[in-house]
């Protein structure tokens, strides 16, 4: 019996390094960024760089006891707001060759997304590609509430400000429709019976 728990954590141990190297260039995106910027902790991307160091440090070391768990709803989240983060930046022409840039709108984001579409068993049911949106909202909240201007286009004074906030949260939506949907060919093998939990 101590055979088969060892033998189990082995087995387990390629995913959470995985996740724990995830989490850890997460970190390093949120270092250089605290490094480079004044106002680091404005920006979606580092906003959700720093929810990836959290999760994915947590599900790492969860994982490595109950390795059912897999909290998929979230990584899609997580994915969706990253991908959305680095829309928003290429849509503004601003650069991504600065370490922190490379990191939180590129590197961080394909990694996201991978963990997403490759590992784990569990992918959703297709409301969740809507749910996904509640992120960038989430956000949105917070950019109007503390009067930032990270974004030229999400200028509360501006006259397509309205129409500027609903592109921003239907991109957020289709970006997620996109995510499900290239995840979704494995849906067919796995229980029909999802929940939140990824169990």
């Amino acid at each position: 019996m101590r055979t088969d728990g060892r033998a189990g954590l082995v087995s387990r141990l390629p995913v959470a390094s995985w996740r724990l190297f995830l989490a850890g260039c997460a970190s390093l995106a949120v270092g250089n960024a605290a490094a480079a910027l004044d106002l680091w902790w404005e920006g979606l991307g580092v906003q959700a760089s720093v929810a990836v160091m959290v999760v994915y440090f947590s599900l790492a070391w969860v994982g490595l006891a109950r390795p059912a768990t897999s909290w998929p709803w979230l990584r899609g989240g997580l994915a969706t707001t990253l991908l959305l983060a680095t829309a928003a930046q290429l849509f503004e022409g601003g650069s991504m060759t600065a370490a922190w840039s490379l990191l939180v709108h590129v590197v961080v984001p394909v990694m996201v997304g991978a963990d997403y579409l490759l590992v784990g068993r569990t992918v959703g049911r297709w409301w969740w590609s809507l749910s996904w949106a509640l992120l960038p909202l989430g956000y949105l909240v917070y950019y109007a509430s503390a009067g930032l201007l990270v974004y030229e286009f999400l200028d509360p004074f501006g006259a397509y400000y309205q129409l500027a906030v609903l592109g921003f949260l239907l991109a957020a939506v289709a970006i997620g429709f996109v995510l499900f949907g290239l995840a979704g060919g494995r849906q067919s093998t796995y229980d029909h019976d999802i929940s939140l939990s990824g169990r």
